[in-house]
């Protein structure tokens, strides 16, 4: 993939010395009020490094630098999604909580759904969060996602193996909607 720019950060391949900067971002994200509504990481550092050689290896997971020290504060993940009708990719994405609220999810994100929309034709572009991440739901709303869907789901279960049930939230935007909302 060829890399984006923009005024702050420079969004990449990962490499496999990202591990350090991943383990970081994952350790503080296990640990998170939002974490059960994901499915469980890893924080072992071997397994760490093993996440991110498969992160380097393709195309799906993009590591969110700092332009001006180039340390990893996120990743943005687009992965192809199979559907009969169109071209669609589904956005992912996790923030190191140490550079949350000062817009680096927002300007990355737009960043990459102009890569979708652009480079790859993308027709659209789907994503679900957990209705209670009300951060990750006004991020979808800023970036002019509309919310598609609702439905109940359990990732995680208690300790004594009953499910975490929880209410999704599916949002998608179409190559159109991106276009007209000139951003």
């Amino acid at each position: 993939m060829t890399a984006i720019q923009t005024d702050r950060l420079a969004i990449r391949n990962f490499d496999v010395d990202d591990w350090h900067d991943l383990r970081e971002m994952i350790t503080q994200y296990q640990s998170s009020e939002y974490a059960m509504y994901d499915h469980e990481w890893p924080t072992a550092t071997e397994e760490i490094k093993r996440i991110t050689e498969w992160f380097a290896g393709g195309d799906s997971y993009l590591a969110v630098c700092l332009k001006t020290t180039r340390k990893v504060i996120g990743f943005i993940a687009l992965n192809r999604e199979e559907q009969d009708d169109c071209l669609a990719f589904n956005l992912g994405y996790c923030f190191n909580a140490d550079y949350q609220g000062k817009g680096y999810a927002t300007e990355g994100c737009q960043a990459v759904l102009d890569h979708a929309f652009g480079q790859l034709a993308a027709d659209k572009v789907i994503t679900g969060t957990a209705a209670a991440n009300q951060p990750s739901c006004r991020l979808l709303m800023r970036l002019g996602m509309r919310k598609t869907g609702e439905s109940t789901g359990s990732l995680r279960q208690t300790p004594d193996g009953k499910p975490i049930e929880f209410a999704g939230l599916s949002f998608a935007i179409s190559r159109d909607e991106w276009l007209e909302d000139g951003t």
